[in-house]
């Protein structure tokens, strides 16, 4: 199997991307774990969204370039707000 820079560069914020939706998740896991009472079905269901984004990354074909351009730009966030334009270079 071959690829190229670009490919192994965008690959890897398309991973990263879904890794930080995962610790997301896992945030607000622990989150919900805090509140009185607990939301059950809550917490399954980002275990859930966790195990389908593990299986997204997991699966994810470096190769495979729409795959990887339409994972970044599913996972991606926007400019924070009140971020200063220095910050975002």
């Amino acid at each position: 199997m071959t690829y190229t820079y670009e490919q192994v560069l965008a690959y890897e914020v398309a991973r990263e991307l879904i890794s930080s939706r995962i610790a997301d998740c896992s945030a607000e896991i622990d989150d919900e774990k805090g509140k009185v009472p607990l939301d059950m079905a809550r917490i399954e269901e980002l275990r859930e969204a966790m195990t389908a984004l593990v299986i997204e990354r997991r699966t994810m074909d470096m190769t495979d370039d729409a795959a990887v351009r339409t994972i970044t730009a599913k996972y991606r966030r926007g400019p924070r707000v009140g971020a200063s334009p220095q910050a975002m270079v």
